[in-house]
């Protein structure tokens, strides 16, 4: 079974790696028969967010990226990934925890 983590963010520097760091240690170890992958949607930030996304995805092949073009909101944003994920469930988790 694959489970997709979504998490939509906007100018979360400071959160975005925290998170991935927490979840992939949840799946690692209690879940560790489970698939996952973790799909960050971003809102067009101006902080860095998108550069540390970036670089979590290059190093595991877990992390999926949406780079919006521009912020779409946090209703439109967060909708748009539900439609893109790939897990059999979809846990939304916001990227301030």
């Amino acid at each position: 079974m694959l489970i997709t983590i979504l998490t939509p963010c906007y100018n979360e520097v400071d959160n975005v790696q925290k998170l991935y760091l927490a979840i992939k240690n949840i799946f690692l170890t209690n879940h560790p028969d489970l698939e996952y992958n973790h799909l960050f949607i971003d809102n067009c930030s101006n902080d860095g967010t998108i550069a540390v996304l970036k670089q979590l995805a290059s190093a595991d092949q877990n992390v999926k990226l949406i780079l919006n073009s521009r912020n779409f909101g946090h209703i439109r944003s967060p909708h748009h990934g539900l439609l893109e994920a790939k897990g059999e469930a979809v846990i939304l988790m916001s990227s301030d925890f």
